[in-house]
């Protein structure tokens, strides 16, 4: 079949040049935002109100609710160390992992089911983003989870069995393709992403009980959310259950971005494999970032169908047809 005209972008172009003469895959800032179905997947295994902002000056971790009021008590204060300070002679920060501190604390407050969410791929000029929230119980204990980016893909996926057949934990992931992305913006995407994770957590049974304390990863926290909640920035990297909840969500999605460059089984449950696939733009690789590798194929090519055409440099580009992908 014959390839239709494509109509080509100068700011496509431009940021391909930019891109492919910068040196290795550098990732094109393109996040420019512009509602939610998915597929769950889930697992198992009284406190105040009021939301406040507490940055606590001596870890410089800042722990901020949303801009909603309420008429309540004020949220307990979490504070937790993100560092650990050097001796003078050895001149190195000493790696922290994410520690059990704040659930800890709400622990000693009464809370005895702390979640934690984070999500994954809301910069990508491709693909789905996904949301996760799981639950892990105070006497789990599982070694090595760490912030999502920080860890191989190796070690990722030797977490995400972990945590996915540890007895006790529980998990819901959520995912929102391109096109609603591009309906609502990825912003309000990502949003009810984590609402819908929530609820699924939030049916209580006996296997399963319902969170009564959110933890979130970021500086907002999505309309809605229990008042029970809080938003931790840069939580992945403090918190072990928002670090654990950016391993599945990251997993999911990357699983997905190898199903979309070949036809494989995304191996999650309830995440269906693709209908169609898209070899020629190295999804494999970049999973959808923007590198030089995947410029250089959308100014071959053009965008396909999970493209978010609302991200520039996207706007206005048109598909190719899949015969000819």
């Amino acid at each position: 079949m014959a390839a239709p005209l494509l109509r080509r972008s100068s700011r496509l172009a431009a940021a391909a040049s930019a891109v492919a003469s910068s040196k290795p895959e550098r990732v094109v800032s393109s996040l420019k935002p512009k509602k939610a179905s998915a597929s769950f997947v889930k697992k198992s295994g009284n406190g105040a109100k009021k939301v406040t902002e507490e940055d606590d000056s001596r870890s410089g971790n800042s722990l901020r609710n949303d801009s909603r009021e309420a008429d309540h008590a004020v949220l307990p204060v979490l504070k937790v160390e993100t560092a650990i300070k050097p001796h003078h002679k050895e001149g190195k920060l000493k790696k922290k992992m994410p520690s059990r501190e704040m659930e800890a604390q709400l622990w000693d407050m009464g809370f005895q089911h702390v979640a934690g969410v984070d999500e994954a791929g809301r910069g990508p000029l491709a693909g789905p983003v996904v949301a996760a929230a799981c639950i892990i119980p105070s006497s789990v204990n599982i070694e090595g989870i760490d912030d999502s980016k920080k860890l191989t893909e190796a070690k990722r996926e030797e977490l995400y069995e972990k945590i996915t057949s540890t007895p006790g934990i529980s998990y819901a992931i959520h995912v929102v393709d391109a096109a609603i992305i591009d309906e609502v913006n990825i912003l309000q995407a990502t949003m009810q992403a984590m609402s819908a994770c929530v609820q699924v957590l939030s049916c209580a049974s006996q296997e399963n009980p319902r969170p009564d304390f959110i933890l979130v990863d970021g500086n907002r926290l999505p309309d809605g959310f229990p008042e029970n909640s809080r938003s931790v920035v840069k939580g992945d990297a403090v918190c072990q259950v928002i670090a654990a909840a950016s391993i599945l969500a990251k997993v999911t999605r990357d699983r997905l971005m190898l199903s979309y460059d070949k036809f494989v089984p995304p191996h999650t449950p309830c995440i269906p494999a693709p209908l169609m696939t898209w070899p020629n733009y190295g999804f494999k690789a970049h999973k959808g970032y923007g590198t030089a590798t995947h410029m250089a194929a959308l100014l071959k090519y053009g965008p396909c169908d999970i493209h978010r055409r609302s991200f520039a440099p996207l706007k206005g580009q048109r598909s190719k047809t899949s015969d000819t992908l």
